[in-house]
């Protein structure tokens, strides 16, 4: 029992370092992106597939052996916010979604108590 028990922790070891390293690489490529992007001035978004990397980051720590399940719990929300092109592009995406559509003529009209010209 102990020899399978040995196995498992291995196994789990080799599925959460491969997940944990696909989510850095993720990480550091989403933040050198953002970093040309500021000295370039360019409008670019992150990488291609954004989640990937913070949901690899969220499953390396779910099946890391070090750890109860419930404390790894805690801590799974973190590779989503430390991975730029998962939580906050996504969070920003919205913001700049809701400021967009407030900016827009038919939302000031109706805030103002106005109507607008399609009724």
């Amino acid at each position: 029992m102990n020899i399978i028990m040995n196995l498992i922790e291995f196994l789990r070891w080799i599925i959460a370092v491969p997940l944990l390293m696909v989510w850095l690489y993720f990480s550091l490529v989403n933040f050198r992106i953002l970093v040309r992007n500021i000295q370039t001035n360019l409008n670019m978004g992150p990488a291609p597939v954004t989640v990937v990397g913070g949901l690899a980051g969220v499953l390396g720590l779910l099946v890391l052996p070090y750890l109860d399940f419930v404390d790894r719990l805690q801590y799974a929300w973190v590779p989503l916010v430390l991975d730029l092109g998962s939580l906050p592009f996504y969070a920003s995406m919205i913001v700049l979604a809701i400021w967009q559509g407030l900016n827009k003529k038919i939302w000031q009209n109706y805030f103002k108590g106005g109507r607008s010209k399609t009724e």
